[in-house]
């Protein structure tokens, strides 16, 4: 058997190496094939160059497999038609060749199953084999049973014959002769045993050598394991190698979109700057003549200029005179307060003196008197008095002591000196508010003139340090309420402009928004259009290349025998590029449908948009009243606080709003009457150069006029022109408006130069920063539209708009005779410049579209070449895995053989177990059951088995673990079949993933090759248009220079003029001010004056209010903790009772049960005695002689088991005692039952009146037992 699986297994290697050349060999092919597929797939594919290399590869087939036809081969290269019908039949060979393979595989795999069925019905045979010796050695234990009970029974007859030895003498000798027979079967049994133990170590030598094959077994298919998990290794990176490929696959056809996309855009670009062109050419006559104008417009702005400058430098003059006027009566002012200031320092130095004579007296009085006698609170009593003496004698300061703070920025040294006493005063007393609002009870030492003195000393100390707190306090205060003040001056401008900014932008946001969108949706329109014909014109030229190719091929079958046709597969693949074509059309119509719907869903969007701005608007003025609100309610509380700290200064503060009152109102007379003054001066001046002008100053005037109700509208409601702002990155024409400041006043609009900048602003590159803003937002929203469009409709509607306001601007020149030469030059100096400025911005976004095509072009170029490298890499790869499946089957054919040895060492070793088992165990005869006394005779020539030796225990054993072991084999030959075949299913997937990667290179090459194309179309164009551009740059930069001169004149009279505007509004600003602040102070006061009286008497009332709720709160809170004191004394009470009744409720149902169980159990007990009174009574009505056998029966095996009769009637009655245990099992789990009913949270008496009647029925069903089992005893007795 061994020779024969040997020559089975060389056989099936030999095959399987064929198998593999020749599956080697077809991939080579395959490889052959897929090449020649590719260099077809070219547009112009090269036939002459794939003929060549087919016969190329012929003849290296042939000259491996015939090596003698080398002759005939020459002559047959000349031969095209043979070469293409031998190339099919080649293939077809191949493909015949793999199918007889992969039939040879499925019958190598159908050997092996037949294998590991032979294998399975082994182990089956050896587990009935295993069943067998279980059975004998079951028969030895019975042997083995029997001996003991036969020597059991020769022992009672050796004593039953000591008792009778006159009967027995003769059985003696019979005895005798069996024991020497014995004793012979004792030595034969020895002998066998030893001769067993022979046969053992033979096997156990054999089991190591089995053992040490299994263990080179194990190794080899560790090593296997090994190899195959490897291979699911290299399977799972190149599974991620694939799937990184099918990545760089999708990135190669986004890059093929936005190319595509790109070339769209550069073919709308190439359009729209034809468009342009044209227009610049009609343009370029018409800037001279705007030049010309703008010339004789600057000279009339010139002469307006002069005008205005005389106007605003005689208003300047009457304003200087004015200042003068105002220094000095301020410099009278200032004189009056130094004499105030004088008169406070004399007073000062008196209080100097007497502190002098008042230190002098303290030292002739000793401290102790002073430190006890006059505490604190002397400091408090005659506060009032010493202040209002203090400042009775700085009541002669003044009436103008308020312009001392107002104007702290002009004081002498000196007046600086005091306000930082009298502000450390005021802070003083800020830091002790508690003392202020003690009771001003006198002290209980007033009589002593010494402690007087000395509290009079320190009181004058607290009143300077409280007077020059106050007055910082005072200073600080109006600085507050000065920078408040400024504050919302700036708030109330910004707010105006805001508003009007907001209300501009709702006018105009909706039409704008409406306008791009339908901007938006026409340009996507026109793309749509423009890619309906690309593919039109594409499919026209594929089917022309269609024809062209059926042409040629129909030529070249007439002049050669008919082959398979290779131009069916183009055509196919043809016509599904039709059908896709035709699928995309469908989507872009489908596309231009949604399109419309999304412009109706924004339109309503808009409108909703438009609800929402009234709403916000809405919401903002709440919230900016809700803010104001808040702010007067800070400031109330800020005033109210400062208030409650200068309570004891109020009659200071009178006098001197008096005096501050008179000051004010003088000096507000004298500005009123000043300002009177030199309006009047200038509007004299103004109106006698205005009488004294000629006839065309006049007109000028009236031009300025114009001028300036032009621009005030402008200021109020920016143009609504902006809304056409968006325009594309390509074409930047824009309009540039005026911006709006809100810190310049009206004199901004009579100015001239606020129209020229209107008008002139227009530069190429030069954008005001007013509109910066505004047009971010409108190019934001543009961007979001349509990010690369230029519809030359916007362009239009902004020139006409811009046009129409230039217009406007400049009617009253067009009253004259040459009125409508001028408004020609304007529009064509303007419409050049918008071309021009266009032109430069669009042939600077196609430089950028074309750098972006050339980087995509070289990415794509890129990743055409990383993919050709990892298309080699996979090649690679995939040829070492088909050397590892070759060398993974040479070793499951080594497997496979070691196998068939181990299978014939196991028959072998089974062959003897078999014969080992036929000398160890020889067949005998039964011996007879075992009979009474009387036969005793036919035991006397049987031979009794001995005890059987553990050693075949053993071998059996290690026959299990050699068995078990060898089914540990064969399931992992079966797995690492498996694997085999999954690794062989994985390695056709990813061949199949391989050809799908490269047809998809073979498409993106045909796609690079156009794009290239495409480029080079862009370049050409490129170069058109650079050398316009040259041409357009000579004038564009003649017309810069000539705005720059203007620009720099007008920027040098704008600055004069501001300057002068800034100087009129200081002034104006700061005498509305000081106006303001005054009035304010002086109501202030008087409110917080009030406000104070009425809080001190709320507070009064509410700290009475308070006591009073204080002591009722506490009487109901003791009358309530009394009374939930003693509910929770009852509730405990009333808890402990209820506990105390369960417990004992628990306690009577617990005894109750257990009174009832031993009721049951009693019950019981008398039954079982009654049965066992019956069975007695049953057997002795029966005859005496069969109760005398079984009395008999019962010692004899009593004296057998070695046990006592009580013991044996127990062993009797099992069937009893089981019933017994059930039943206390049974009444346990009743018990058990019951305290889980009585555990629960809420016990229900359902469930305990039914365990209750369970006992209750079976104690009835017990007694009833009992009547019936009494009556027949009775009667019996």
């Amino acid at each position: 058997m061994s020779s024969k699986d040997d020559a089975r297994i060389l056989v099936l290697e030999e095959q399987v190496k064929s198998l593999s050349d020749e599956l080697m060999q077809c991939q080579a092919d395959k490889e052959f094939v897929w090449s020649l597929w590719k260099r077809l797939q070219v547009a112009n594919p090269d036939l002459t160059q794939a003929v060549s290399l087919v016969v190329e590869r012929m003849t290296k087939l042939h000259g491996k497999q015939r090596p003698g036809n080398f002759r005939k081969r020459q002559s047959e290269k000349h031969k095209a038609e043979m070469k293409d019908r031998k190339v099919l039949e080649i293939l077809q060979s191949k493909d015949y060749n793999i199918q007889e393979l992969e039939q040879k595989v499925s019958g190598q795999q159908q050997e092996m199953n037949s294998f590991v069925q032979r294998r399975t019905t082994v182990e089956e045979e050896s587990a009935l084999m295993k069943k067998e010796l279980t059975a004998l050695r079951e028969q030895l234990v019975n042997k083995s049973l029997q001996l003991k009970e036969m020597k059991t029974e020769c022992r009672r007859k050796e004593e039953e014959e000591q008792q009778v030895v006159q009967a027995l003498e003769e059985e003696k000798e019979g005895l005798t002769s069996r024991c020497a027979a014995l004793r012979a079967d004792l030595e034969e049994k020895q002998r066998q045993a030893s001769s067993q133990r022979d046969q053992r170590d033979a096997a156990q030598a054999r089991l190591k050598d089995l053992e040490e094959e299994l263990h080179k077994a194990w190794q080899e298919l560790s090593a296997l394991q090994s190899h195959s998990r490897n291979l699911e290794v290299q399977l799972s990176s190149k599974e991620r190698e694939v799937t990184t490929k099918e990545e760089q696959l999708d990135r190669l056809r986004r890059d093929f979109t936005e190319v595509q996309t790109l070339y769209r855009q550069s073919t709308e670009h190439a359009s729209e700057q034809s468009h342009l062109i044209k227009q610049l050419e009609g343009l370029n006559l018409d800037t001279q003549r705007v030049l010309r104008n703008q010339e004789e417009a600057h000279t009339a702005d010139t002469t307006s200029y002069q005008r205005l400058y005389k106007e605003l430098s005689q208003c300047y003059q009457a304003l200087v005179t004015s200042e003068a006027k105002l220094r000095q009566s301020h410099q009278e002012l200032s004189s009056q307060l130094a004499q105030k200031d004088q008169h406070i320092l004399e007073l000062q130095a008196q209080l100097q003196q007497q502190q002098e004579q008042i230190q002098q007296q303290q030292q002739q009085q000793q401290q102790a008197q002073q430190t006890a006698l006059y505490p604190s609170p002397n400091r408090q009593t005659n506060f009032r008095a010493v202040s209002e003496q203090s400042f009775a004698t700085a009541q002669g300061s003044g009436p103008n002591s308020d312009q001392v703070s107002t104007r702290s920025s002009d004081l002498r040294p000196e007046d600086k000196n005091f306000h930082h006493r009298s502000t450390s005063s005021v802070r003083r007393q800020k830091g002790a508010p508690v003392q202020r609002s003690r009771s001003l009870s006198p002290a209980s030492s007033v009589g002593l003139e010494s402690g007087r003195r000395e509290g009079a000393e320190r009181r004058i100390q607290d009143l300077e340090e409280l007077l020059q707190l106050k007055v910082e306090e005072n200073e600080e205060l109006r600085r507050a309420h000065h920078n408040r003040r400024e504050r919302l001056c700036l708030i109330q401008t910004n707010y105006k402009t805001v508003r009007d900014q907001l209300k501009e932008l709702e006018k105009s946001n909706g039409l704008a928004v409406l306008e791009e969108e339908l901007d938006t949706l026409r340009v996507q329109a026109a793309m749509d259009r423009a890619a309906v014909k690309e593919l039109h014109l594409c499919l026209a030229n594929e089917h022309q290349e269609l024809l062209h190719k059926m042409v040629e091929e129909h030529q070249v079958n007439s002049s050669t025998p008919k082959k398979p046709s290779l131009s069916s597969g183009r055509m196919e693949q043809s016509f599904k590029k039709i059908e896709q074509l035709e699928q995309r059309m469908v989507s872009l119509e489908e596309q231009t449908k949604r399109l419309r719907e999304e412009k109706e869903q924004l339109l309503e969007a808009n409108k909703d948009l438009a609800h929402n701005c009234h709403r916000l608007q809405a919401s903002v003025d709440h919230l900016r009243t809700q803010e104001a609100v808040r702010e007067e309610a800070a400031r109330a509380q800020a005033l109210y606080q400062g208030e409650q700290h200068r309570s004891e200064i109020m009659a200071l503060e009178a006098q001197l709003d008096a005096s501050q009152k008179e000051a004010t109102k003088l000096h507000h007379q004298m500005l009123k009457l000043r300002q009177d003054l030199g309006i009047l001066r200038a509007a004299r001046d103004f109106y006698r150069n205005r009488a004294a002008a000629p006839a065309r100053a006049g007109g000028i005037a009236n031009n300025i006029s114009s001028k300036v109700k032009l621009k005030t509208t402008r200021h109020r409601g920016p143009l609504r022109q902006r809304s056409h702002q968006t325009v594309s990155p390509n074409q930047a024409i824009s309009w540039q408006g005026r911006s709006t400041s809100p810190a310049k006043d009206e004199w901004e609009d009579m100015s001239v130069d606020s129209d020229s900048g209107e008008e002139y602003s227009d530069s190429l590159n030069s954008v005001p920063s007013g509109t910066a803003p505004y047009r971010q937002l409108a190019n934001r929203k543009s961007y979001r539209c349509a990010p690369s469009r230029a519809p030359a409709a916007d362009s239009r509607r902004k020139r006409h708009d811009v046009l129409a306001q230039d217009n406007k601007q400049h009617e009253p020149w067009e009253q004259g005779t040459r009125g409508e030469k001028r408004r020609w030059r304007r529009l064509l100096m303007k419409t050049q410049r918008c071309s021009s400025s266009s032109l430069q911005q669009r042939v600077e976004s196609l430089q950028r579209h074309i750098d972006i095509l050339r980087s995509a072009r070289k990415d794509a170029m890129l990743s055409a070449q990383e993919l050709r490298r990892t298309n080699e890499i996979i090649t690679a790869q995939l040829n070492s895995l088909t050397e590892k499946l070759c060398s993974s089957k040479q070793l499951t054919q080594k497997l496979t053989s070691d196998l068939a040895g181990v299978e014939q060492q196991k028959k072998v070793l089974e062959m003897e177990l078999e014969q080992w088992k036929q000398i160890t165990f020889p067949p005998q005869t039964a011996p007879p059951p075992t009979t009474p006394v009387n036969a005793e005779c036919s035991c006397k020539g049987k031979t009794t088995p001995a005890p059987a030796n553990p050693a075949p225990q053993a071998l059996d054993t290690e026959v299990k673990q050699l068995q078990a072991k060898l089914k540990s084999a064969s399931a992992e030959v079966t797995r690492q079949v498996a694997a085999n075949k999954a690794l062989r299913g994985q390695l056709q997937e990813k061949d199949d993933k391989l050809c799908q990667l490269q047809d998809k290179m073979s498409h993106t090459e045909r796609d690079v090759n156009m794009k290239r194309q495409l480029v080079e179309d862009l370049k050409t164009r490129l170069k058109f248009l650079q050398e316009m551009e040259k041409s357009y740059r000579g004038q564009v930069e003649e017309l810069e220079k000539k705005v720059k001169t203007l620009s720099e004149e007008a920027a040098n009279r704008k600055a004069l003029i501001e300057s002068l505007k800034r100087r009129l509004n200081v002034a104006t600003t700061e005498k509305s001010q000081y106006e303001a602040s005054c009035t304010k102070l002086k109501e202030d006061l008087g409110k917080k004056e009030q406000r104070m009286h009425a809080l001190q008497a709320r507070v009064g009332a509410s700290e009475q209010a308070l006591a009073a709720l204080e002591q009722t709160a506490t009487e109901q809170m003791e009358g309530l903790t009394q009374q939930s004191s003693h509910a929770l004394d009852r509730l405990q009470k009333q808890l402990g009772q209820a506990y105390s009744q369960l417990e004992q409720l628990h306690s009577f149902i617990k005894a109750l049960a257990s009174e009832i169980l031993l009721d049951v159990q009693e019950v019981k007990q008398q039954l079982m005695k009654r049965r066992r009174l019956r069975q007695a009574n049953s057997v002795a009505a029966k005859g005496a002689l069969s109760a005398k056998s079984m009395i008999k029966a019962k010692s004899i095996a009593a004296s057998i088991l070695n046990m006592s009769e009580n013991d044996l009637a127990d062993i009797m009655e099992t069937d009893q005692g089981t019933a017994a245990y059930l039943q206390s099992h049974r009444d346990q789990e009743w018990l058990d039952n019951l305290n889980h009913i009585l555990q629960q949270k809420i016990p229900s008496a359902g469930q305990l009146m039914e365990a209750v009647r369970v006992k209750m029925k079976e104690r009835k069903v017990l007694t009833e037992e009992l009547a019936t089992l009494t009556t027949p005893v009775s009667e019996k007795a």
